[in-house]
């Protein structure tokens, strides 16, 4: 018995972490494609990116534990910061908030 709660326990994590890492890594797709529009003026884009690039992450943040839980977070708090200073007209803020949290998106990845 003992060693199919651990089986099954241990399956669990594993879906946990590929979910996690899913929604990492389309979160990366979304925030370099951001900082691409960025660059190129279009803050409505990168508006539109960074959003996604959000949504992923808060997704890979309901599944991820530990320091991984933590760099999630902290990239999504700087995607919404991104999308204020877009909003403002403020693109060369927006670009280092998407950087930093492309930092932390690669540290919270569980492939990574």
């Amino acid at each position: 018995m003992k060693k199919i709660i651990f089986i099954i326990s241990s399956l669990l994590l594993l879906s946990f972490s590929v979910l996690a890492e899913e929604h990492a890594d389309a979160a990366l797709e979304h925030a370099n494609a951001a900082i691409i529009q960025g660059k190129e003026g279009n803050l409505n884009l990168l508006t539109e990116h960074v959003a996604q690039a959000t949504h992923h992450t808060d997704e890979a943040v309901k599944v991820a534990t530990g320091p991984a839980k933590f760099h999630l977070e902290t990239g999504s708090k700087h995607l919404h910061d991104a999308v204020k200073q877009a909003n403002q007209g403020h693109g060369n803020k927006a670009i280092e908030h998407v950087r930093t949290a492309i930092e932390h998106l690669k540290a919270g990845n569980p492939k990574s």
